[in-house]
């Protein structure tokens, strides 16, 4: 079965184009055009790794990280931004990484698998 990310971007671009990495790379991808739509798939499935930037409308990757930790504390998550002293604190996170922008395909692809792999030891 193939392992499930939740990725959360509100640049349409982006969005579009690290999805389809990943796609490509063997992962099913659910995309979430904000922090809103990120809580509301949250709420309603599992996912194996959960990918969110940190400057979001509506609802920001804080909230998305928060609501990730209370409902399933063991799920990794990558930080992905373009302010990375946004994201210090949450840097130091077990099972997180935080990767700035614009994103290298290289880099995010390690930091999935090494978190992925992280997981499935525990």
């Amino acid at each position: 079965m193939k392992q499930r990310i939740l990725f959360a971007e509100d640049e349409p671009i982006s969005r579009k184009l690290i999805s389809m990495f990943l796609r490509r790379e063997g992962y099913e991808v659910d995309e979430a055009k904000d922090g809103a739509e990120a809580l509301d798939l949250l709420n309603k499935f599992e996912f194996d790794l959960v990918i969110s930037d940190i400057r979001m409308p509506r609802v920001d990757g804080f909230a998305v990280i928060t609501r990730l930790r209370s409902i399933s504390p063991d799920t990794p998550f990558i930080i992905l931004t373009s302010y990375p002293n946004d994201a210090l604190d949450l840097s130091n996170t077990p099972k997180s990484s935080v990767i700035g922008k614009p994103v290298l395909f290289d880099n995010l692809q390690s930091n999935v698998q090494r978190l992925l792999q992280l997981n499935s030891t525990n």
